[in-house]
């Protein structure tokens, strides 16, 4: 049974491959509703990613986070992505969108590689090898159809 870092790792290496592939088509959107769609496929992956990943592994370390102030960082690189995805909705002009989209993916990876290095260590220091199977089980039931 993977562990949830494990899970999470696999999923943030995915997030990395879809990032890549639309950096290689974005440049080649005539407009800027084209990156809107890309930017809201995004958006929508990550949004789902970033609550399941709170309510499964962040919230049984909330005060461990918190007193590293590793939380208060992961929040406000989620504010950091929200901002980035409110402007390509805003955005008119197809260049200014796909710089802001190539800007949320950057920070994406970042923000990754942040928790990986980070926050990953932490939760398998602090938490038994049989909690970190159960949420990483829980990890892959989030999305099971009953």
């Amino acid at each position: 049974m993977a562990t949830i870092t494990e899970v999470l790792i696999l999923e943030h290496a995915l997030f990395r491959q879809l990032f890549d592939q639309i950096e290689r088509i974005v440049d080649r959107s005539r407009s800027a509703r084209e990156v809107k769609s890309l930017a809201a496929v995004v958006e929508g992956l990550l949004s789902g990613h970033g609550e399941s990943e709170t309510n499964l592994a962040y919230s049984v370390l909330d005060h461990v986070l918190a007193e590293r102030g590793v939380l208060n960082h992961l929040h406000q690189e989620h504010r950091e992505f929200d901002s980035h995805f409110a402007r390509i909705r805003g955005a008119s002009d197809p260049a200014e969108a796909v710089r802001l989209l190539k800007a949320a993916l950057a920070a994406s990876r970042e923000h990754f590689q942040h928790e990986e290095e980070s926050v990953f260590p932490v939760l398998e220091r602090t938490l038994q090898p049989e909690t970190l199977g159960a949420l990483g089980g829980q990890w892959r039931k989030r999305d099971s159809v009953p």
